[in-house]
Parts: structure tokens; sequence; C-alpha cells
């Protein structure tokens, strides 16, 4: 029986560690995990995309760049790159597109990003991310929407889509006059929380400044200089799971256009209904996008795959492009100064903030892979909109490895399985129970 016990246990302990990409074991040479695909290359191994939990190791993904200011001017020659051509230095990228085939460029000084119609009549559109990650800041962006037919859908989100926090402003074809904002978290889709902005100028024709103002304690939406909309922390306390459903995590600024009107009735309806494909070109552009981070000089080191040297800790990223002039020990020292401050602005909402920030924490890693993100389809995203109600979420797809894969709708992999994104917890809970069982039908003998 003691036998029999031990060689099960060990196959099932063996079962748990093994780093399973959906139907495959991702190897050395193709590291990174992404929904049951393996790959070495940026749409793999970047870190908003890659799958730790499933990669070949713990180091295989891409370390995260945490936020350094910057004023991103799209003629510049390192604001943007295709994935492809991206080795994840983000000191000479800021922005990449996240699909092949790629619909972003940039032409003149603007990043543009277009909506095409497909074989099938649907729209396969674009996606562009920064290379670096914000927790908190301030991010503005001199735009204007490629919403020029009802059904297309243009936006500017800050989205974390392992975890599902998102604050953003998104433009429907319905209505060229304003713009909406709404936030999310951990997926929690609520579109009756949506609110328009004041009655603007074409935004289809004019270029507008849409600006996000980010902190622990709020989240505000300014256009042209105007305030319209202030959410605060204290306001989202949810009494039922003793949780502030607040934004809070480290997440990605992103641009994209993407196709509504093909969606399931309720997002068609919110789009516009179906897109009228002799109104294009539907292109949106972004002239400029200004990132201040809330937290100051928390770089000191940042390694880019493939170098040596440095420290490679997630937790303390770097580039060459940090434009602070106080000395690393400086700036250390105030950060640690300032985010002991945050800590203690942060948990002032009420007397149950600092608990609920170790729930919080603690219930953001239990669903990190539960959570599937409603950007990785629009066919998810539409159902799920009509179980909500009838406003929306934009498309932030999650890359294809080929053309052949691609979900014309999104541009996302209808392929790539979301069962992959089983969490480490997970597997080691049902590692446990079978060795219960291995036990028990040892002691059976």
């Amino acid at each position: 029986s003691i036998t029999l016990f031990a060689l099960a246990a060990a196959a099932v302990l063996q079962t748990a560690t093994a780093a399973k990409c959906g139907s495959q074991d991702c190897g050395k040479d193709s590291p990174c995990c992404v929904r049951g695909y393996c790959n070495a290359n940026a749409m793999y191994c970047i870190p908003f995309n890659c799958e730790v939990q499933n990669s070949y190791s713990a180091d295989s993904c891409w370390d995260t760049a945490h936020c350094v200011k910057s004023n991103v001017n799209f003629g510049s020659a390192n604001a943007f790159a295709q994935i492809a051509d991206y080795k994840g230095d983000p000191s000479k990228t800021a922005f990449v597109s996240q699909f092949e085939p790629s619909n972003a460029k940039v032409v003149g000084g603007e990043l543009q990003m277009e909506l095409v119609k497909q074989g099938d009549g649907k729209g396969f559109g674009a996606t562009v991310t920064n290379t670096r990650a914000i927790q908190y800041g301030t991010v503005t962006a001199v735009m204007r929407s490629g919403s020029v037919s009802g059904g297309v859908v243009s936006s500017f989100i800050i989205r974390n889509d392992k975890l599902g926090d998102e604050i953003d402003f998104e433009f429907v074809g319905a209505d060229k006059s304003t713009v909406e904002s709404n936030y999310y978290w951990h997926d929690q889709l609520d579109y009756t929380k949506m609110v328009k902005s004041q009655v603007l100028s074409d935004t289809t024709k004019n270029d507008h400044t849409y600006q996000i103002q980010w902190t622990p304690d709020q989240i505000v939406w300014v256009v042209d200089g105007n305030a319209f909309r202030t959410v605060k922390r204290s306001e989202t306390w949810d009494a039922g799971s003793g949780t502030f459903k607040y934004p809070d995590s480290e997440a990605y600024v992103s641009f994209s256009i993407w196709d509504g009107g093909s969606g399931a009735q309720g997002t068609a309806d919110w789009a516009g209904g179906a897109i009228q494909w002799g109104q294009g070109p539907f292109v949106a552009g972004v002239k400029s996008v200004d990132i201040d981070c809330y937290y100051k000089g928390n770089e000191t080191t940042y390694t880019p795959p493939g170098s040596s040297g440095g420290d490679d800790d997630d937790d303390k990223s770097s580039s060459d492009d940090d434009e602070d002039d106080e000395s690393s020990t400086d700036k250390s020292s105030k950060d640690d100064d300032k985010s002991s401050k945050d800590d203690d602005k942060s948990s002032s909402d009420d007397d149950e903030s600092s608990e609920d920030d170790d729930e919080s924490s603690n219930d953001k890693t239990s669903k990190d892979s539960d959570k599937s993100s409603k950007h990785s389809s629009n066919d998810d995203e539409s159902d799920s909109k009509d179980a909500s109600s009838d406003q929306s979420s934009e498309d932030s797809s999650d890359e294809p490895e080929s053309d052949d894969s691609v979900d014309e709708e999104t541009g996302s992999s209808e392929d790539l399985d979301e069962s992959s994104d089983t969490s480490s917890s997970t597997m080691l809970t049902a590692s446990l129970s079978a060795v219960v069982a291995a036990m028990a039908a040892a002691c059976a003998f």
C-alpha cells in the first residue's frame, strides 16, 4: 500500500509541477505561453500577454517595465513599432501594435489605426499598447475618433487584461459629438455606469485632448481641459464582498478601433448598428500621448531580454530613457517616503480601507485566471453586454499567430484556449485533492 501511495503521489506532484500550455508543454526554444500556444517572440513573451504559470519557466515571460514620465510624439522614431519588430526594450519603443496582420502605422507624425472590411463583411481593427505599465498617474492623449459610421468603436483605455481592471474613453459612430467614460473592476462589467462627456465638435474630424487622472483616491475624466466626471474610491465600497471595487492594479495604456456593429444585438445597438462601409475609411488617429506617473522614480534597473547585467527584479525595472535628473539613491529614498505617504493616503477613505486592500489583493490573486478578458474576443464581450445592458466595452484582443487564426471581428485568435489560464493556486488545490484520493486508494489496499 505504501508503494502504491508513493507512486500515485509522485505522479500527481509531477503533473502539478509541469507547466501545461493548452495541450502542449512550452520548451526552451519556445518558452512563452499564450492561450495554448508557445513561441519566443514579443507577441507571446510581452508581459501583458504572457502566461507565467503556463510557460516554460518562471522567468520565461519578459519582465514588466514600469512607468516613467514620458511625452510620446508619434513623429519620433522610438514612438511605435510593429510587435514583430519589438525586442523587449521599452526605451526604444513606446507603443506596439498587438495584431498581425497589423492595421496600425504612423503617417505624417500621427499614429493611425484602421478598421478594414473582411471577406465575410465583418471588420478587422487594430490595438496599440504602451510597452510600460502604469499604476496611477495622469495620461493625456491628443486624438480623433475613427467612428465615422455607426458600428465603429474607437477607444482610449488603461487596462489590466489579466485582472480585468479598466478605465476608458469610448467613441461610437452613433454619436460623434460626445465621448463615453466608464471603469471596471475585475471584469465585473456594469455598463450602466457609463457617463457621456459634454458636447464636443465632431470627434471624427477634430482632434481633442482626452485625459485620465488616476490616483489611489479617485479617477477624473477630462476633455479639452474640462473635467466632466469624477469617481472616488470611497464610493466604490461593496459591503457584500467587503471590497472597494475600484481599479487599482498596474495596467497598460492602449488605443484601438473595432467592429461593434457585427456583434450581438446589444453591442450592435449601442455601437450604432451595422457598419456602412461606404462611409469609410475608418481611421482613428493619435498625435501624442503624455504619461505622468503617480509614483516617481520607482525604476532603478531594467534588463531588456537577451542582454546581460542589471537586476531582473520585476518590481524595480528601468530604462535608458528615464528623464528624472535625480540620482538613483535620491530617487529611491524619496520614492520610499512617497510610497509610504501614498499608502496612508490610500487607506484614509475610511477605517476599513486597509483591511480591504489586503482582502482585495488576495481576491485579485485567486481570480487572476478565473476571469477571461472581455477584450479577448468581441463575441464574448457581446454576450456579456446583452446579459448586462446595452452599453459597451472595447476590444483589446489577444494576438493571433497568423492570419488564418484571426477572429475577423476583432483580430483575436479564436483557437487560443482560455482554459490555459488556470492559476497555479487552482492547480495546487486540485493536486492536493488528488494526493488525498491517492492516499485513500492506497489505504484501501
